[in-house]
């Protein structure tokens, strides 16, 4: 029987290609399986005047249709959980702040995106059941593996896992502010203080003496200083001198003319009057020279007959 070409060809190319597959495997990176745990202990610390912390989880997986969360490394409701843990503490007396897992899920959308989703809030309750204070947080957050991957391979262990780390990186940040934007009022320092309130001084008292008075606003003006209590006289001190009597204004002299204004004199308030001009005393004046002292009589005269 004669074999053709073609017969021959085919196994030949069979034996040629086989060496080869070996060494395609070899190039293929194993899944990562091997992954660290999600804490958040390295964060600040929300202390919460509450003498209890609580978490209420009603995002577990499965929760919503569709949801792949189960199938990550942590799921995202378990990294909620584990942030409440070492981000919210009570440092209070009385009263309780629970925190609430309102949603947690991982969907595996057409086109081989991820999309995850967090919704958590924190209620305070006062000791006699009243709710004092409310905070919530939402996070989004869609994530496209390489390409090369395939939609097949979207939903991986790694990739739920980078998913949820990028999630609680929001969440941590998005948390912290809506508590300190609406729960002011419930956070405190470290030292116990109230973040909110003034640090005030007040005197201490010796014990059991009533608490001093506060302290009352003084005048922008100096106070006028205490006057000095006079030092009381003694049988050594000698007398302080009488005052000088007041003594009576001598009277103008005879040949001054009493002002019609001021008949006793001018006050000493008053503004001193202009200098008087007098008439000369008799027998001052003069006549001019060449003048007679004594006018001539006019003369008489007779007609004769």
């Amino acid at each position: 029987m004669r074999l053709s070409r073609r017969t021959v060809r085919l196994p030949l190319l069979v034996l040629l290609a086989c060496p080869l597959l070996p060494l395609a495997a070899c190039d293929e990176t194993p899944p990562q399986t091997s992954f660290a745990p999600l804490h958040y202990d390295y964060l600040s610390v929300l202390h919460l005047n509450v003498g209890t912390v609580t978490t209420v989880d009603n995002g577990q997986p499965g929760s919503v249709p569709g949801d792949i969360s189960g199938r990550a490394p942590t799921p995202p409701d378990q990294a909620l959980l584990r942030m409440a843990a070492d981000r919210l503490m009570a440092v209070g007396n009385a009263g309780s702040a629970i925190f609430t897992i309102d949603g947690a899920s991982i969907l595996h959308l057409p086109g081989g995106v991820l999309e995850g989703r967090m919704d958590v809030h924190l209620d305070i309750v006062t000791a006699n059941g009243q709710h004092a204070g409310y905070a919530e947080a939402h996070v989004r957050r869609t994530f496209r593996p390489n390409s090369s991957d395939g939609d097949g391979n979207a939903d991986t262990q790694a990739h739920l896992y980078t998913l949820t780390s990028q999630m609680m990186q929001d969440m941590n940040v998005e948390l912290e502010f809506q508590v300190r934007h609406h729960l002011t009022d419930w956070l405190v320092e470290n030292s116990g203080a109230a973040s909110t309130s003034a640090i005030q001084q007040q005197a201490l008292g010796l014990p059991g003496a009533p608490p001093p008075a506060a302290p009352e606003a003084t005048p922008d003006a100096a106070a006028p200083a205490a006057a000095v209590p006079a030092t009381p006289a003694t049988a050594d001190t000698p007398p302080a001198p009488a005052a000088p009597a007041a003594t009576t204004p001598a009277a103008p002299p005879a040949d001054d003319v009493p002002d019609a204004v001021f008949p006793t004199g001018v006050p000493s308030d008053a503004t001193p009057a202009a200098p008087r001009v007098m008439s000369p005393k008799p027998g001052y004046l003069t006549l001019p020279p060449g003048t007679p002292s004594t006018p001539a009589a006019p003369s008489t005269s007779t007609g004769g007959y």
